[in-house]
Protein backbone atom coordinates (compact mmCIF):
# COMPACT_ATOMS: atom_id res chain seq x y z
CA UNK A 1 0.00 0.00 0.00
CA UNK A 2 1.05 3.53 -0.93
CA UNK A 3 2.40 5.58 1.91
CA UNK A 4 -0.57 8.61 2.91
CA UNK A 5 1.38 12.28 3.18
CA UNK A 6 0.41 14.34 6.41
CA UNK A 7 1.40 17.69 5.80
CA UNK A 8 4.17 18.77 8.26
CA UNK A 9 5.42 22.18 9.16
CA UNK A 10 5.88 22.96 4.91
CA UNK A 11 6.89 19.53 3.91
CA UNK A 12 5.37 16.09 4.21
CA UNK A 13 6.03 12.81 6.29
CA UNK A 14 4.91 9.72 5.32
CA UNK A 15 3.39 6.84 7.33
CA UNK A 16 1.36 3.83 6.29
CA UNK A 17 -2.42 3.82 6.32
CA UNK A 18 -2.68 1.72 9.06
CA UNK A 19 -1.61 3.36 12.37
CA UNK A 20 1.39 2.18 14.39
CA UNK A 21 -0.20 0.40 16.98
CA UNK A 22 2.24 0.04 20.04
CA UNK A 23 0.80 -2.41 22.93
CA UNK A 24 3.23 -1.07 25.48
CA UNK A 25 5.73 -3.61 26.66
CA UNK A 26 8.04 -2.36 29.49
CA UNK A 27 9.77 -5.67 29.57
CA UNK A 28 10.66 -6.59 26.26
CA UNK A 29 11.29 -4.92 23.02
CA UNK A 30 9.63 -2.77 20.87
CA UNK A 31 6.26 -4.08 19.33
CA UNK A 32 4.80 -2.57 16.24
CA UNK A 33 1.79 -3.43 14.80
CA UNK A 34 1.92 -2.06 11.20
CA UNK A 35 4.86 -1.68 8.82
CA UNK A 36 7.88 -2.09 10.45
CA UNK A 37 9.01 1.28 12.10
CA UNK A 38 11.98 -0.19 13.58
CA UNK A 39 13.82 -1.48 10.04
CA UNK A 40 13.10 1.92 8.55
CA UNK A 41 14.17 4.17 11.42
CA UNK A 42 17.72 2.37 11.97
CA UNK A 43 18.65 4.24 8.62
CA UNK A 44 17.99 7.28 9.66
CA UNK A 45 20.23 8.16 12.08
CA UNK A 46 22.73 9.15 9.55
CA UNK A 47 25.99 8.81 11.93
CA UNK A 48 24.35 11.87 14.03
CA UNK A 49 24.71 11.80 17.37
CA UNK A 50 21.85 11.80 19.77
CA UNK A 51 22.12 13.73 23.24
CA UNK A 52 19.38 12.77 25.67
CA UNK A 53 18.00 15.77 27.69
CA UNK A 54 15.88 14.35 30.78
CA UNK A 55 17.41 10.92 32.17
CA UNK A 56 16.38 9.90 35.29
CA UNK A 57 18.39 7.70 37.83
CA UNK A 58 17.79 7.07 41.22
CA UNK A 59 18.98 4.34 44.05
CA UNK A 60 16.31 3.72 47.05
CA UNK A 61 19.14 3.16 49.66
CA UNK A 62 20.41 6.13 48.98
CA UNK A 63 17.64 8.55 48.83
CA UNK A 64 13.77 8.96 49.35
CA UNK A 65 11.09 9.61 46.40
CA UNK A 66 7.77 9.68 47.94
CA UNK A 67 6.05 9.19 44.43
CA UNK A 68 7.14 6.03 43.75
CA UNK A 69 4.99 3.56 42.62
CA UNK A 70 4.12 0.08 40.19
CA UNK A 71 6.77 -0.24 37.85
CA UNK A 72 9.00 2.57 38.67
CA UNK A 73 9.31 1.70 42.32
CA UNK A 74 12.47 -0.04 41.83
CA UNK A 75 16.52 1.28 41.07
CA UNK A 76 17.47 2.22 37.80
CA UNK A 77 20.91 2.84 37.43
CA UNK A 78 23.43 3.96 34.21
CA UNK A 79 23.79 0.06 34.06
CA UNK A 80 20.11 -0.08 33.29
CA UNK A 81 20.03 2.80 31.04
CA UNK A 82 22.70 0.93 28.80
CA UNK A 83 20.43 -1.94 28.54
CA UNK A 84 17.46 0.29 27.52
CA UNK A 85 19.22 1.89 25.49
CA UNK A 86 21.44 0.11 23.60
CA UNK A 87 22.21 0.16 19.84
CA UNK A 88 21.04 3.75 20.04
CA UNK A 89 23.80 6.59 19.63
CA UNK A 90 23.49 8.66 22.28
CA UNK A 91 26.68 10.63 22.87
CA UNK A 92 25.49 12.53 25.99
CA UNK A 93 23.09 12.60 28.39
CA UNK A 94 21.42 15.58 31.11
CA UNK A 95 20.13 14.19 33.93
CA UNK A 96 16.92 15.44 35.19
CA UNK A 97 15.96 15.62 39.14
CA UNK A 98 14.06 12.78 40.09
CA UNK A 99 11.40 14.32 43.01
CA UNK A 100 13.61 13.00 46.16
CA UNK A 101 13.23 14.61 49.64
CA UNK A 102 13.56 17.96 49.22
CA UNK A 103 16.30 18.41 51.57
CA UNK A 104 17.95 15.94 49.96
CA UNK A 105 18.95 17.74 46.73
CA UNK A 106 22.90 18.26 47.15
CA UNK A 107 23.15 14.56 47.92
CA UNK A 108 21.23 14.01 44.60
CA UNK A 109 23.35 16.35 42.95
CA UNK A 110 26.73 14.24 44.67
CA UNK A 111 24.93 10.77 43.75
CA UNK A 112 24.83 12.11 40.00
CA UNK A 113 28.44 13.45 39.94
CA UNK A 114 29.33 10.12 40.96
CA UNK A 115 27.13 8.43 38.50
CA UNK A 116 29.10 10.24 35.68
CA UNK A 117 32.08 8.83 36.50
CA UNK A 118 30.44 5.36 35.95
CA UNK A 119 28.94 6.59 32.52
CA UNK A 120 30.84 9.64 31.11
CA UNK A 121 27.87 10.46 28.85
CA UNK A 122 26.17 12.23 31.88
CA UNK A 123 27.98 15.53 30.63
CA UNK A 124 25.21 17.84 32.48
CA UNK A 125 22.26 18.06 35.38
CA UNK A 126 19.24 19.95 36.03
CA UNK A 127 18.95 19.77 39.98
CA UNK A 128 16.05 20.80 42.61
CA UNK A 129 16.15 23.72 44.08
CA UNK A 130 14.32 26.06 46.70
CA UNK A 131 13.67 28.94 44.97
CA UNK A 132 11.58 30.08 46.97
CA UNK A 133 14.31 31.10 49.91
CA UNK A 134 15.20 33.87 47.58
CA UNK A 135 18.14 35.42 48.48
CA UNK A 136 19.00 34.37 51.27
CA UNK A 137 19.86 31.26 49.66
CA UNK A 138 22.44 32.63 47.73
CA UNK A 139 25.33 30.34 49.44
CA UNK A 140 23.45 27.39 49.00
CA UNK A 141 23.23 28.22 44.90
CA UNK A 142 26.95 28.90 45.18
CA UNK A 143 27.53 25.68 46.71
CA UNK A 144 25.28 23.92 44.26
CA UNK A 145 27.34 25.35 41.24
CA UNK A 146 30.75 24.59 42.80
CA UNK A 147 30.09 21.03 42.07
CA UNK A 148 30.33 21.97 37.95
CA UNK A 149 27.74 19.49 36.44
CA UNK A 150 24.95 21.52 37.35
CA UNK A 151 23.14 23.32 34.02
CA UNK A 152 20.04 23.86 35.29
CA UNK A 153 17.14 24.45 37.68
CA UNK A 154 14.08 22.28 37.67
CA UNK A 155 11.81 23.30 40.57
CA UNK A 156 7.64 23.29 40.33
CA UNK A 157 5.42 26.33 40.12
CA UNK A 158 1.89 27.20 40.93
CA UNK A 159 0.21 30.45 40.32
CA UNK A 160 1.00 31.55 43.84
CA UNK A 161 4.40 30.94 43.39
CA UNK A 162 5.25 32.69 40.30
CA UNK A 163 4.13 35.87 42.16
CA UNK A 164 6.06 35.37 45.26
CA UNK A 165 8.64 38.11 46.10
CA UNK A 166 11.17 35.61 47.22
CA UNK A 167 10.67 33.07 44.53
CA UNK A 168 11.68 36.09 41.90
CA UNK A 169 14.73 36.48 43.73
CA UNK A 170 15.20 33.19 43.29
CA UNK A 171 14.52 33.27 39.39
CA UNK A 172 16.81 36.21 39.56
CA UNK A 173 19.27 34.44 40.96
CA UNK A 174 19.74 31.93 38.32
CA UNK A 175 21.39 33.67 35.08
CA UNK A 176 23.70 35.15 37.45
CA UNK A 177 25.01 31.77 38.22
CA UNK A 178 24.68 30.92 34.48
CA UNK A 179 21.80 28.26 35.41
CA UNK A 180 18.50 28.04 33.17
CA UNK A 181 15.17 26.67 34.74
CA UNK A 182 13.36 23.66 33.08
CA UNK A 183 9.66 24.06 33.49
CA UNK A 184 7.66 20.99 33.94
CA UNK A 185 3.55 22.24 33.96
CA UNK A 186 0.61 21.47 32.44
CA UNK A 187 -1.50 23.85 30.11
CA UNK A 188 -3.24 24.72 33.51
CA UNK A 189 -0.50 26.19 34.55
CA UNK A 190 0.82 27.74 31.20
CA UNK A 191 -0.30 31.07 31.60
CA UNK A 192 1.65 31.61 35.08
CA UNK A 193 4.54 30.19 32.93
CA UNK A 194 4.34 32.83 30.14
CA UNK A 195 4.10 35.48 32.62
CA UNK A 196 7.45 34.52 34.52
CA UNK A 197 8.93 33.91 30.89
CA UNK A 198 7.98 37.43 29.69
CA UNK A 199 9.11 38.91 32.85
CA UNK A 200 12.85 37.36 32.45
CA UNK A 201 13.81 37.62 28.69
CA UNK A 202 17.61 36.97 29.53
CA UNK A 203 17.03 33.82 31.16
CA UNK A 204 16.80 30.12 28.75
CA UNK A 205 13.72 28.26 29.84
CA UNK A 206 13.29 24.59 29.00
CA UNK A 207 9.68 23.51 28.48
CA UNK A 208 9.64 19.76 29.42
CA UNK A 209 7.46 17.26 28.00
CA UNK A 210 5.94 19.60 25.38
CA UNK A 211 3.60 21.40 27.99
CA UNK A 212 1.71 17.96 29.24
CA UNK A 213 -1.56 18.06 27.07
CA UNK A 214 -3.81 15.83 27.96
CA UNK A 215 -2.57 13.53 24.85
CA UNK A 216 -4.82 10.57 25.76
CA UNK A 217 -8.36 12.56 26.49
CA UNK A 218 -7.84 15.09 24.13
CA UNK A 219 -10.23 17.68 25.51
CA UNK A 220 -7.18 20.65 26.28
CA UNK A 221 -5.84 20.23 22.85
CA UNK A 222 -7.20 23.92 21.99
CA UNK A 223 -5.89 25.45 24.72
CA UNK A 224 -2.46 23.96 24.64
CA UNK A 225 -2.02 24.79 21.15
CA UNK A 226 -2.88 28.63 21.62
CA UNK A 227 -0.25 28.31 24.57
CA UNK A 228 2.18 26.78 23.02
CA UNK A 229 2.10 29.24 19.95
CA UNK A 230 2.83 32.06 22.64
CA UNK A 231 5.50 30.24 23.74
CA UNK A 232 7.24 29.73 21.12
CA UNK A 233 7.17 33.48 20.34
CA UNK A 234 9.66 33.97 22.89
CA UNK A 235 13.29 33.54 21.92
CA UNK A 236 14.30 32.57 25.25
CA UNK A 237 12.45 29.01 25.35
CA UNK A 238 13.13 26.04 24.34
CA UNK A 239 10.73 23.14 24.17
CA UNK A 240 12.27 19.58 25.26
CA UNK A 241 10.18 16.84 22.68
CA UNK A 242 10.09 14.15 25.64
CA UNK A 243 7.36 12.69 27.90
CA UNK A 244 5.08 12.24 24.56
CA UNK A 245 3.59 8.49 25.01
CA UNK A 246 3.22 8.68 28.65
CA UNK A 247 0.44 11.66 27.69
CA UNK A 248 -1.55 9.40 25.42
CA UNK A 249 -3.07 5.96 25.98
CA UNK A 250 -0.43 4.26 28.16
CA UNK A 251 -1.64 0.39 26.80
CA UNK A 252 -2.62 1.15 23.19
CA UNK A 253 -1.39 4.50 21.95
CA UNK A 254 -1.21 5.12 18.18
CA UNK A 255 1.64 6.87 16.24
CA UNK A 256 -1.19 8.85 14.50
CA UNK A 257 -2.11 10.46 17.77
CA UNK A 258 0.83 12.01 18.22
CA UNK A 259 1.40 13.59 15.16
CA UNK A 260 -0.61 16.32 15.64
CA UNK A 261 0.84 17.55 19.43
CA UNK A 262 4.32 16.90 17.42
CA UNK A 263 3.19 19.26 14.49
CA UNK A 264 2.41 22.22 16.20
CA UNK A 265 5.52 21.90 18.65
CA UNK A 266 7.91 21.89 15.91
CA UNK A 267 6.03 24.44 13.80
CA UNK A 268 5.66 26.89 17.19
CA UNK A 269 9.37 26.36 18.48
CA UNK A 270 11.30 26.02 14.79
CA UNK A 271 14.40 23.73 14.15
CA UNK A 272 16.87 25.56 16.58
CA UNK A 273 14.84 25.68 19.83
CA UNK A 274 14.02 21.85 20.26
CA UNK A 275 15.77 19.27 21.79
CA UNK A 276 15.26 15.53 22.40
CA UNK A 277 14.38 13.65 25.93
CA UNK A 278 14.10 10.26 26.69
CA UNK A 279 12.32 10.31 29.72
CA UNK A 280 13.43 6.86 30.93
CA UNK A 281 12.36 5.48 33.10
CA UNK A 282 9.50 7.06 33.24
CA UNK A 283 8.36 6.18 29.76
CA UNK A 284 8.50 2.81 31.17
CA UNK A 285 4.64 3.44 31.70
CA UNK A 286 3.97 3.75 28.13
CA UNK A 287 6.40 1.61 26.08
CA UNK A 288 10.05 0.81 26.30
CA UNK A 289 13.01 3.30 25.44
CA UNK A 290 13.50 2.23 21.47
CA UNK A 291 10.03 2.39 20.94
CA UNK A 292 9.83 6.47 21.91
CA UNK A 293 13.15 6.47 20.25
CA UNK A 294 11.96 5.53 16.88
CA UNK A 295 8.85 7.65 17.52
CA UNK A 296 11.08 10.63 17.54
CA UNK A 297 13.56 9.59 14.64
CA UNK A 298 10.38 8.26 12.35
CA UNK A 299 9.07 11.70 12.96
CA UNK A 300 11.97 13.44 12.07
CA UNK A 301 13.11 11.18 9.53
CA UNK A 302 11.99 13.98 6.20
CA UNK A 303 14.04 16.61 8.14
CA UNK A 304 17.32 17.56 6.38
CA UNK A 305 20.60 16.31 7.76
CA UNK A 306 21.42 19.72 9.43
CA UNK A 307 18.04 20.06 10.98
CA UNK A 308 18.04 16.68 12.55
CA UNK A 309 21.39 17.79 13.60
CA UNK A 310 20.06 20.64 15.35
CA UNK A 311 16.99 18.75 17.13
CA UNK A 312 19.48 15.66 17.99
CA UNK A 313 22.55 17.03 19.62
CA UNK A 314 23.10 20.51 18.25
CA UNK A 315 20.77 22.55 20.62
CA UNK A 316 21.17 20.20 23.35
CA UNK A 317 25.08 20.72 23.75
CA UNK A 318 24.57 24.62 23.52
CA UNK A 319 21.43 25.16 25.74
CA UNK A 320 22.75 22.97 28.35
CA UNK A 321 26.61 23.80 27.32
CA UNK A 322 27.97 19.99 27.48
Amino acid sequence: MAPEPISRFGGFFYMNRRDFVVKASIFGAATWVGSGMKARSSAVWDNIPLVDTHLHLWDRREMDYPWLSGVLDRDFLPVDFEVASEALPISKMVFVECGRRPDQYLQEVDWVLDRSKEDPRIRGMVAYFPLEKGLQSEQEMESLVSRGIVRGIRRGISEELVENPRFLEGISMLRRHGLGFDLNVSPSLMEASIRLVRRYPDLTFVLNHIGNPDIRGGGDFDLWKRQMRVLGKFENVVCKVSGVITKANLDAWRFADLVPYLDHVFMAFGMDRLVFGGDWPVVLRAGSYRQWADVFLQYTASLSKNERELVYHANAERIYRI
